[in-house]
Parts: structure tokens; sequence; C-alpha cells
């Protein structure tokens, strides 16, 4: 674990977690639905490693990653999203994984009253769908995934909101993922940016985008936090 700066770590008190990439491998589900509608609609498909970038700023904009840059009007990308998550629907649990680690770090937060919440930019019906077959048995503040009811990361809106609804300031939250926009929606926020280095996109792009501690194993969080139990 390395940290940047000498903040206090008792501040902590509560943590908002990114879920795929972060706490859910979910890239080879992705990866195969949105190559089934690819091949559906004649166009070329990519690699599952391909999908790591494509993911993060919400559904449509993967479809639109997805797309061959000559087929990205809106009417088409609307089109092929609808396609991929009707796929998806039937697939979404194939072969994605808790990583390794995370069931021991809830259990942890848990025996120590450590508030938890998920903050995703996947559509927000996935995202409870998600949570409750992984990680139905620990309880969560919050779960929100995308919805006309906030903007998508890292517009810092919901992780605000989330914050009110647990009662605890922003500067005292960690928030947890794997990605830029991850990274940017904890500043954005007023919250501690911790990059999680087993995720989709890997350091160097946390460390670029305001990563402020960087960890390689989950039981890596618990220093950080103030027990509330």
């Amino acid at each position: 674990m390395s940290k940047e700066d000498n903040d206090s770590i008792t501040d902590f008190q509560a943590v908002i977690f990114d879920l795929d990439g972060t706490l859910l491998d979910t890239l080879d589900d992705i990866a195969d639905s949105m190559n089934r509608m690819l091949e559906e609609k004649g166009f070329p498909v990519h690699t599952v490693d391909a999908y790591r970038f494509f993911i993060g700023n919400g559904w449509r904009m993967l479809v639109t990653r997805a797309l061959p840059e000559k087929q990205r009007s809106d009417e088409r990308i609307d089109a092929c999203a609808v396609r991929s998550r009707e796929i998806y629907h039937e697939n979404w649990n194939c072969k994605t994984r808790v990583y390794a680690g995370i069931s021991d770090l809830m259990e942890r937060l848990q025996e120590r009253g450590i508030p938890k919440a998920v903050l995703s930019n996947k559509p927000h019906d996935f995202a409870l769908r998600y949570a409750d077959a992984y990680l139905g048995q620990w309880k969560f503040k919050a779960i929100l995934g995308y919805s006309d009811r906030f903007p998508p990361k890292p517009d810092p809106t919901a992780a605000l909101e989330i914050a009110e609804r647990i009662g605890i300031p922003p500067a005292n939250f960690l928030f947890v993922g794997d990605s830029a926009v991850d990274m940017r929606t904890a500043n954005a926020a007023g919250m501690r940016a911790v990059g999680v280095a087993w995720g989709f996109r890997g350091a160097r792009e946390l460390q670029d985008s305001g990563c402020r501690t960087l960890i390689h194993h989950p039981l890596e969080i618990l220093p950080l936090l103030k027990s509330l139990a």
C-alpha cells in the first residue's frame, strides 16, 4: 500500500465502492454479450482485454466504443444498446466472480460497523442484480447504478447523496475504484481516492487521475478506517 500524504488514517469512517473491476470481475460476461451483439449486427468483435478500456462510463458509452467509428449514429447506438442489454440480461452471471479477498473484506467491515455503499455507472437494475447475487450476504447502506436520478460518475452528485444518506461528511469517506472515472469522482466529491491495482485499468491510469492511495489487496483498506463498532 502506498500513501502520498500525511492524512490521518483515523478520519475515514465509511466506504463507497465501485462495482465492476473493484468488487466483481464482470469483464468476460460483458465482453461476451457485447461481441454477440456485434456479430449479430455484422460488425467486428473485440478481444476481452479491449473491453477493459470500453467499460467505465456507462452502457451507452460502452456500446459507442465497441462500434466502428463510422457506425456511431445516435440511432444505431441506441438500437445496439437495447440489443446488447437484452443479451446481457440473459448472460450476466456466466463467468462473473467476486475478486479474491473481497469476501474477507466485507466480513471485516461488517464486524467493525463500517458503513459501506456501492456506486456504479452500470445500469441501476443490473447493479442491484449483481449486488444481490454476489454481495447479498452483506449489508450496504446504498447501492446505486446509473439511472435518470443522478448524472453518471465522475459527476459527484450520487456520491454526495450517499454521504448525506449515511450521515457522514464526504471528507470522512474512502471512495474505492479501479478507473480514472472513480478517482475523479472521489476528488470531485471531496472523498479519499483509493485505487485498486487488481481492476480493469491498472495502476498507471489511477495514479495519473488523482489516486491518493493505491492498494494491491482488498484487506489493505482496513488500516485506513476507524472502527465504529
